[in-house]
């Protein structure tokens, strides 16, 4: 894979000294050359579109604005996230009250940063479209429009939408006791319940990660994505991470989950009744909970009473179960063998078989040889009859070892042989077979034409023959001078 990023402004294909610039009028052209006047105002913007392909500069510049904008657009959902848990935090403190000119301020700078956010969410989206149109040579970019592409956009919006308006509003729900008695219903502010839709912002992390990510900015990665028709989306970034940083990712992934979800559930929490608040109101608490809950142990000892606190700890437990499945998965890559590892390790299992081999098959030689002695002594004694036995147990020992060391090294061998090399071992005796086909293929022609040759050397001795006879015919009928 190439290091190096292509900048937009890089001339690759030749214009043939026409200048291109980018306008759009209003018959449904998106781009169009610009006027004469317009071209002489604008010297830089020439110096850039002189020399390269005027759609293929323009997709470089839509791909690097896309990224900015995605850039801008995660920033202001960061910002706004972080605004309103200040703002949270500072009113269930009792710090301020939500009447305050402070949390006013704060909530005016969360609804400044949202609307940012979706006019950059515009922007992005017009940008796709005019990529669309640019990528597939289409002129009217109505073209581009489809139910699909509204349909993200109108989610985007309706996600990054909401956030918690200035004033003091106050919504009630009921809360469910760990015996299962309900109690009154509880009075909870409004901001609860348009914060913590806040956190949706964060898929705009992913966006982030896709059009950053070496694979996507790479020509030659797109290029080989495009012949192997693999498509350069979330989910294969996600498994090259997977691939390359796993335990990096992984560790990321859970400490910021782990985090968010703890906040979300105290906030959640906290405002229960009395008996409950002092215990739910407490962070480290929420962190406990969520804990128990993310490794699915569970002892029961906080359980959360609200149905959004339990929401977020049956969502807790559903990740919780897949980051388990991959950190053992994780480990399961990082403790396997490498190749030259286990190459290594087989052959070393390997001599140590030998040499146990060696050292039995002496014990053997050695048992059987005093046995002999010993039984061509006529009376023995009790010392030599004991001695007798063992080294009859001895050598049956011996011989024992012998056969499990043989079944230790067939399965070793057994073992060693894997998919990679039997995929290895096909292909060297498909490239055999090959180079054997050919070779008898040119044997097959050189045999053909040392057959034509002899079959022409046959033909020219015949004539030689018959020349020859007839000469010492003509010879022989030739009457005598």
């Amino acid at each position: 894979m190439s290091s190096l990023i292509e900048d937009p402004a890089i001339p690759l294909v030749g214009m043939n000294g026409k200048r291109c610039g980018r306008g759009r009028p209003d018959n449904g052209h998106l781009y169009t050359l610009r006027s004469t006047s317009r071209m002489d105002s604008d010297n830089s913007a020439f110096k850039r579109f002189e020399n390269v392909g005027m759609r293929l500069a323009l997709r470089k510049e839509l791909y690097a604005k896309r990224k900015k904008t995605c850039d801008v657009s995660l920033i202001l959902a960061l910002l706004g996230i972080l605004l309103m848990v200040i703002e949270t935090e500072l009113s269930a403190a009792h710090i301020i009250s939500r009447t305050d000119v402070t949390s006013v301020l704060l909530k005016l700078c969360i609804t400044a940063s949202t609307v940012s956010l979706l006019v950059f969410i515009f922007i992005y989206h017009r940008l796709g479209v005019q990529l669309f149109t640019v990528n597939n040579s289409m002129d009217n970019w109505r073209l581009a429009i489809n139910y699909q592409r509204i349909l993200a956009a109108v989610a985007e919006m309706l996600i990054c939408m909401v956030h918690p308006i200035p004033g003091e509003f106050y919504v009630s729900w009921y809360t469910t006791d760990s015996d299962g008695d309900q109690s009154e219903p509880v009075r909870v502010p409004l901001d609860v319940v348009l914060s913590l839709p806040m956190f949706l912002r964060l898929y705009l992390v992913c966006r982030f990660l896709v059009l950053h990510s070496r694979l996507y900015q790479d020509a030659s990665c797109q290029s080989l994505g495009a012949l192997n028709r693999i498509h350069f989306n979330f989910r294969f970034i996600f498994k090259s991470f997977m691939a390359l940083y796993p335990d990096y990712f992984l560790c990321v992934f859970m400490i910021s989950l782990f985090i968010i979800t703890s906040w979300t559930l105290r906030l959640c929490e906290m405002y229960n009744d009395a008996r409950h608040a002092n215990v739910h109101g407490n962070f480290l608490n929420s962190m406990w909970l969520i804990a128990i809950t993310f490794l699915t142990v569970g002892y029961g000892d906080i359980v959360p009473n609200s149905y959004c606190g339990r929401s977020i700890a049956v969502i807790t437990g559903i990740m919780g179960t897949g980051c388990t499945a991959l950190v053992v998965a994780v480990l399961a890559r990082k403790l396997e063998l490498s190749q030259a590892e286990k190459y290594v390790h087989d052959f070393v299992l390997e001599i140590e078989i030998g040499k146990r081999l060696k050292v039995e098959a002496a014990n053997i030689v050695k048992c059987g040889w005093k046995l002999y002695k010993c039984h061509r002594i006529q009376t023995m004694t009790k010392a030599e009859e004991k001695m007798v036995l063992q080294l009859q147990t001895k050598l049956l020992h011996a011989i024992y070892n012998i056969r499990e060391l043989k079944n230790r090294r067939r399965r070793l061998s057994d073992k060693s042989v894997t998919l990679v090399e039997v995929s290895k071992t096909q292909g060297e005796m498909t490239r055999v077979v090959n180079t054997i086909k050919m070779k008898q293929v040119s044997l097959e022609e050189k045999m053909a034409n040392v057959d034509i040759m002899v079959t022409r050397i046959y033909d020219k001795l015949c004539l030689v023959e018959e020349n020859q006879s007839s000469i010492w015919r003509s010879r022989a009928e030739a009457p005598p001078v």
